[in-house]
């Protein structure tokens, strides 16, 4: 249980700072939880079509806000950090490099 905290803890902390850096720079304050939630307003009024981009695009799930919010999910996606962390650092790789997704 530890060994595992410990990996969640290190891909929450990954995460939190690459991900601005990508342009998510408005982060629900992640307490206890094992994902991040993250406004992308400033890209889409749709979650659930950004989703559907990064998936087809570069290969990496997230889960669309309205799963959680259907007022005010369309603005958010989830990122869950519960994985490999080699898996959290190819994902930001993937972002980086996105070809079709919408930025900034």
């Amino acid at each position: 249980l530890r060994a595992n905290a410990a990996v969640y803890a290190a891909n929450r902390a990954l995460l939190l700072e690459a991900l601005p850096r990508l342009g998510f720079t408005d982060i629900v304050p992640a307490d206890g939880a094992f994902y991040l939630y993250c406004d992308v307003s400033h890209w889409t009024g749709d979650s659930l079509a950004f989703a559907g981009e990064m998936l087809d695009d570069i290969a990496v799930a997230v889960t669309p806000g309205i799963d959680f919010d259907l007022r005010r999910g369309r603005h958010f996606i989830r990122i869950s950090y519960a994985g490999a962390t080699a898996d959290m650092r190819e994902a930001v790789r993937r972002r980086a490099g996105r070809s079709r997704i919408a930025s900034a």
